[in-house]
C-alpha cells in the first residue's frame, strides 16, 4: 500500500502543467506553438530564457518536493519520482500527452542521488554547448544518469533501478526529436534567444 500511496502523490505532483501554466498567464498556448510541447523547453523558444529558467525550476520542484515529502513518512521515495515523472510525461489533462520529463526527472535525481545528477547535469551542459540541440542533451542526461549512480552506488537498488526505467521513457518522449536528430531537422535551440 505504501508503494501505491507513493506514488499517487508523485503523479498528483506530476500533472501540474507549470509551463503551461505560465504561458496561458503570458497569453500563449503552448499547444500551439513552436513544437507543440508543454514543458520547459518550448516555453522558453516561446517566451525567452527567463521563463525557461521559471518552468525549469517549477517542473523540478514537481520531482523533488513529492520525492522529500514521501521519505519524511518513510515511503519509497523512488515510486513517488515515478509517479511525478510519469505524470508529467503522461498527462490525463492534455490526453495523456506531456512535457518530455527532464525538468521533473532533474528534481528527482536532486532529491534522490545529488552527485549522480551533477555529473550528469555537466554530460547536458556539454553536449547542449556543442549541438544546441535541447532533446540530444537531454536524452544524454537521462541516459547517463542511470550509469553514473551505479559507477558510484549512490542510492538504493530500487533507486537505480527506476532511474534505468526513467530513462526508457525519457527516450519514449522524445521519439519524434529522434525521427528529427535522424534525419537531421531538428532545430537547434538557443534558449537565451526569443523566437
Amino acid at each position: 500500500m505504501h508503494y501505491i500511496i507513493a506514488f499517487i502523490i508523485g503523479f498528483c505532483f506530476g500533472v501540474v502543467p507549470f509551463s503551461y501554466i505560465i504561458g496561458r498567464i503570458k497569453g500563449i498556448d503552448l499547444r500551439s506553438m513552436g513544437s507543440g510541447n508543454i514543458g520547459a523547453t518550448n516555453l522558453g523558444r516561446s517566451l525567452g530564457f527567463p521563463f525557461f529558467a521559471a518552468g525549469l525550476v517549477l517542473d523540478g520542484l514537481k520531482g523533488l518536493v513529492p520525492v522529500v515529502l514521501v521519505r519524511s513518512f518513510a515511503f519509497p521515495a523512488a515510486l513517488a519520482g515515478a509517479g511525478a515523472i510519469l505524470g508529467h510525461i503522461f498527462n490525463p489533462f492534455f490526453g495523456f500527452r506531456g512535457g518530455k520529463g527532464i525538468a521533473t526527472t532533474i528534481g528527482v535525481a536532486i532529491a534522490l542521488m545529488p552527485q549522480s545528477f551533477f555529473i550528469a547535469l555537466g554530460v547536458w551542459i556539454v553536449v547542449y554547448f556543442i549541438t544546441y540541440f535541447v532533446s540530444l542533451a537531454s536524452i544524454g542526461f537521462a541516459c547517463v544518469l542511470p550509469l553514473i549512480a551505479i559507477i558510484l552506488h549512490e542510492g538504493q537498488p530500487l533507486d537505480r533501478l527506476f532511474l534505468a526505467l526513467i530513462a526508457v521513457f525519457v527516450i519514449y518522449a522524445h521519439r519524434s526529436n529522434i525521427k528529427r536528430l535522424l534525419h537531421n531537422s531538428e532545430p537547434k535551440t538557443i534558449l537565451w534567444r526569443k523566437r
